[in-house]
């Protein structure tokens, strides 16, 4: 279990406590947030805490907008590099499946993913969704997860019924298709818009709990902590 975000209904009361993500039972996690959001903030503190909890966790994350660190890792991949960190990442998946018994706790950071598929052409773009699509189905056994941060979350960037794979966490205030697109009937109606910083948790059909992700005093620690986590 991984302390996410504060719940807000108990926060409110004054009781601070934090929405667990049991990544064994939920393994991918998309965070969906438009500008202002602070939906990279959210991206790091939790990087920061999945370090900080689990033992020898690694991480590779891939950062279109190139941002999320002040300095380079060695798995750490901006801008026209992720492409070398998506596939670096895919072959400790391939090597698993073909029998490594290693099960180290791994995770995929993609910030920005809809829009590095919406930097290439047609067909590279078609062969990254089949990919991620067999992650999205396949990791968890091999104690491997994926972690999607993007501003829409349009079901149609998530083919092969891999949207289903994933647990949603709604920053800010997403557009109503992107809601719809992972939320139907009383769930979708009851993410509302909220403030920077604040938003929605959806995990698999459950009724969805208002999040509210804390701040962090010492930015520099998060920082080191990811630094750490895709070096080890």
């Amino acid at each position: 279990m991984v302390d996410m975000f504060y719940l807000t209904t108990l926060l409110e009361r004054g009781i601070r406590q934090y929405l667990r993500w049991d990544y064994q039972l939920f393994p991918n996690l998309l965070v969906l947030g438009n500008t202002g959001s602070g939906k990279s903030y959210a991206l790091r503190i939790l990087l920061a805490r999945i370090v900080h909890q689990i033992p020898d966790s690694r991480l590779w994350v891939c950062d279109f907008k190139n941002e999320l660190l002040p300095q380079s890792a060695p798995r750490y991949w901006g801008y026209k590099a992720v492409m070398d960190g998506f596939n670096a990442f895919c072959e400790v998946f391939d090597d698993r499946l073909q029998g490594n018994p290693d099960r180290t706790f791994c995770l995929l950071l993609m910030d920005e993913y809809v829009s590095w598929l919406s930097s290439m052409e047609k067909r590279e773009t078609e062969e990254v969704k089949k990919r991620m699509a067999q992650l999205l189905f396949m990791v968890r056994s091999m104690n491997m997860h994926v972690c999607l941060g993007t501003q829409r979350g349009l079901a149609e960037n998530f083919t092969y019924g891999s949207r289903d794979c994933l647990s949603v966490l709604f920053l800010g205030a997403p557009s109503k298709e992107s809601v719809r697109s992972f939320a139907t009937g009383e769930e979708a109606e009851a993410i509302k818009p909220r403030g920077r910083g604040e938003g929605f948790a959806l995990f698999d059909g459950r009724p969805p709990k208002a999040i509210t992700v804390p701040t962090i005093r010492d930015m520099e620690r998060v920082q080191e902590l990811i630094i750490h986590g895709a070096s080890r």
